[in-house]
């Protein structure tokens, strides 16, 4: 496998080994790099010779072209290494690279990961002659890295400050302080955090260190809010020496220079012989890892050493669930959730569960010793969790809080607590080619025993027939009643093991709901098709996949919509009693059809089919929320959450439905909780910025949209736009909205956002005419004209009422 590295020092490695050879070839990695940062999209061999080529005419240009592409693929022996004809992109099976890996740990709210691979700027030092178009894609790539880089740290800063572990955000704020050394508001939470963690000296000295690199580096006065924090914590009673702890977390081996070059020494920044000793101890006693750098900072001669540092994910779930526990209370004083319903299970005041038997299935680990064989694993919990979540009178721990626990090395019982279940099971699969040894235990909660253990040695051809006796021997040893039918647990609906395996292939790639994750999922599933045509749940998992594509990865409707209806109808047609056909037919219907009955009763038989399916249950809970049935759509998003508790899409939906319901607090109750969970979901930020709108609290609300148009890009700016024009900052709306404009003769924008920046503006005519570009395109989140706060002043537009009577969404 060949790996490409963006981040830092440009090169390519195989197997871990740097090929030198190629690496010195400053054109090849130009374009490897543009293919890795284009992803599966891939480029347009137009693009690529106006990046590359732009100073020589279209032959020449044209032979250069097929010449390098000729060249990569002979000095690395591998054909297919660059693949496609009129479009080029990296084949995934022989080359990944940092930078796909860096989007995909953002997108799937893994921002310590995503920190880690951050090995330095983006081509950091590299430069292309004669390529000017390059230079500047090269430029505005490298400060859109760096953007998401900061943006990972503070995400990572804030999760460890709310969850009350001040150490670790003082390594994130460091480490983003020495990123942005001339930031005043980083600065003063690195203070804060210092603080907090009882080192009010060390919090000092950063104050002092940052007025002098601000008068060296600005010419002026430091930024006053610096100031007033060092007055609060000289004020403040000292903590007496630098905890051992803080000293760990800070890189103090390295003191910052000055604009004139010298070292800013500790005597210099007024410290005092007692605080020069601890900065010296500390110094000694930090040792250089062998991790990828951070990338270095604006300031030159300010400096930092390799550091990658953990957070604890225990904490921060713990966090959540504080936030979780408080928001039940107010569901149950409100009468949402007077008792627990179908699907939930109460505990006791002693922590026990109630009667009702009840299970976690964990990720099954895998154990090959090869990363490629994790859809084996996963695709085993997955298969599981779903044939469980069907037997009538067992509660099942839904995927996504599930596969949250996955690698935390949590005991059973404060597993079993956080899912409310009284057993949990775990195992592992190892594969060796074509064979599979299954390992699973069943454990109770209350006293850690075994309830039930096996081990299973089988070919790949049968992981059906393991899948049924691990669910079998479950419900005996829960002593479950299952119904009369007698029908198996596990549903087989394909012979060809093959087909199943790129049907699981497609189904972990299409939980990572970037358009890089999504095309490789569409991917698998059309190869499983091909292999068996009448596999109905390929076409269920395409149909979602296009969807998908539309609403987080950008994509067009008019190209996604017909595929996605199609793939639905064919899974239908192929088999009726696939309940993610039926959920995947019930959102064509509602979000882009506007067939509201429709949808419902698909909706309906999807629910009967899949009752232990939280997902289906939340976009059901969508469904009811556009058409403004609010209590209907929190009281189904309250049974989803009984069965998945720790899912931040739930937890944002039901902030999403309070926003719409006009219910600010109870909105930002919960939008926290999904950002505790996942800080790196954008549309939760979008709405917490609409609930802070609600209670006049504009800064905030802008920040909570600049946070979400940086997780997404600048494509996804057009709420940002409106928050800036609901503020009085009508000029920053304006430029976002021009960029927009602009941007959208080149490539889809998504008409309803710009539609809610022109509300902001008050532009009614350039409201509707975005709205009407919308309707007809059949555009993504068109279905929540009705609720929408932001469109209020335009709901006494006749204009207004008559797509609502077009979309069949007036009362």
């Amino acid at each position: 496998m060949f790996r490409l590295q963006a981040f830092g020092t440009a090169a390519i490695e195989r197997d871990g080994t740097r090929l030198d050879g190629l690496s010195g070839q400053r054109k090849a990695l130009a374009l490897l790099t543009l293919l890795a940062v284009a992803g599966d999209r891939g480029l347009s061999r137009d693009k690529l010779l106006a990046a590359l080529w732009s100073e020589s005419d279209e032959t020449r240009a044209r032979g250069a072209l097929k010449q390098l592409v000729h060249a990569i693929r002979q000095q690395l022996g591998a054909p297919d290494l660059l693949i496609g004809v009129t479009d080029l992109r990296l084949n995934p099976e022989f080359v990944q690279s940092d930078v796909a890996d860096f989007d995909a740990a953002l997108v799937a709210g893994a921002p310590e990961r995503a920190v880690a691979l951050y090995a330095g700027p983006f081509l950091d030092g590299f430069h292309l002659r004669d390529a000017a178009e390059f230079e500047r894609w090269a430029d505005a790539e490298r400060a859109a890295y760096a953007a998401r880089f900061d943006q990972a740290l503070e995400t990572l800063a804030d999760t460890a400050t709310a969850a009350g572990d001040h150490v670790s955000a003082v390594r994130w704020w460091s480490r983003l302080a020495a990123s942005s050394p001339l930031d005043a508001r980083v600065a003063v939470r690195l203070m804060t955090a210092l603080g907090n963690a009882g080192d009010q000296a060390a919090a000092l000295r950063h104050g002092r260190t940052y007025e002098v690199l601000a008068r060296d580096e600005l010419d002026g006065p430091a930024d006053p809010t610096v100031a007033a924090a060092m007055a609060r914590l000289s004020a403040a009673p000292l903590a007496g020496t630098m905890p051992e702890s803080v000293a760990a977390a800070l890189d103090l081996g390295v003191a910052p220079k000055s604009a004139a070059g010298e070292m800013v020494m500790a005597a210099d920044l007024g410290t005092t012989s007692q605080e020069r000793g601890q900065l010296d101890s500390a110094a000694r006693s930090v040792e250089p890892t062998p991790t990828p750098a951070v990338s270095p900072p604006l300031i030159p001669g300010v400096r930092r050493r390799p550091r990658v540092w953990a957070i604890s994910a225990a904490a921060s779930i713990a966090a959540a669930a504080v936030v979780l526990g408080t928001y039940a209370h107010g569901l149950r004083d409100r009468g949402l959730a007077d008792a627990p319903g179908p699907g939930s299970t109460a505990a006791t005041p002693s922590g026990s569960m109630t009667a009702r038997p009840s299970v976690g299935v964990l990720p099954f680990a895998n154990t090959s010793g090869n990363p490629d064989d994790e859809h084996i694993s996963d695709g085993l919990t997955d298969e599981l969790i779903g044939a469980l979540g069907k037997v009538s009178g067992l509660k099942v721990a839904g995927r996504t809080s599930a596969f949250a626990l996955k690698g935390r090395g949590l005991g059973v019982r404060a597993i079993a607590e956080t899912l409310h279940v009284g057993a949990v099971l775990e195992g592992s699969v190892r594969r060796a080619g074509r064979h599979l040894r299954v390992t699973a235990q069943l454990v109770s909660a209350a006293d850690d025993s075994v309830l039930w253990a096996e081990k299973y040695d089988r070919e790949l051809e049968d992981i059906f027939a393991v899948q049924e006796q691990i669910a079998r021997a479950i419900v005996a040893a829960l002593r479950v009643k299952l119904s009369a039918s007698g029908g198996p647990l596990v549903t087989r609906r394909t012979s060809d093991p093959v087909a199943y395996e790129l049907y699981l292939k497609g189904r972990y790639f299409s939980s990572q709901p970037a358009s890089a994750g999504l095309r490789r999922a569409m991917d698998y599933f059309e190869r499983a098709i091909a292999r068996d045509s009448t596999y109905a749940s390929p076409h269920a998992g395409l149909a979602d996949a296009h969807l998908l594509q539309m609403l987080f990865a950008g994509g067009s409707p008019r190209q996604e919509l017909p595929l996605a209806r199609a793939a639905a109808a064919r899974a239908l047609a192929l088999d009726s009693t696939l309940g993610e056909a039926h959920a995947a037919m019930a959102h064509v219907l509602f979000a882009f059809d506007w067939n509201w009955e429709g949808a419902g009763r698909e909706y309906a038989r999807a629910i009967e089919l899949e009752p232990g399916d939280a997902t289906v249950r939340q976009r059901y809970a969508i469904f009811l929320l556009d058409q403004g049935r609010f209590d209907d759509a929190a009281s189904e998003l309250t049974e989803a959450l009984a069965i998945d508790p720790l899912s931040p899409r739930i937890n944002m939906t039901l902030g999403r439905v309070h926003v719409s319901a006009r219910r600010s607090g109870e909105a930002l109750l919960r939008l926290r909780a999904a950002l505790e969970l996942n800080p790196q979901l954008s549309f939760a930020h979008q709405q917490a910025g609409h609930a802070y709108l609600q209670q006049g609290k504009r800064v905030e609300a802008i920040e909570a949209f600049r946070r979400a148009a940086l997780i997404n890009g600048p494509g996804d700016s057009a709420q940002l736009a409106y928050a800036y024009a609901v503020s009085n900052r009508r000029a920053e709306a304006d430029v976002i909205l021009r960029d927009l404009l602009a941007s959208s003769k080149r490539r889809y924008v998504p008409p309803f956002g710009v539609a809610m920046a022109f509300a902001g503006t008050g532009d009614r005519d350039a409201v509707f005419r975005w709205l009407e570009q919308g309707y007809d395109e059949r555009a993504a989140y068109m279905d929540m004209l009705a609720v929408t706060p932001a469109f209020d002043p335009i709901r006494s537009d006749p204009r207004y009422a008559s797509l609502l009577r077009r979309m069949r969404l007036q009362p």
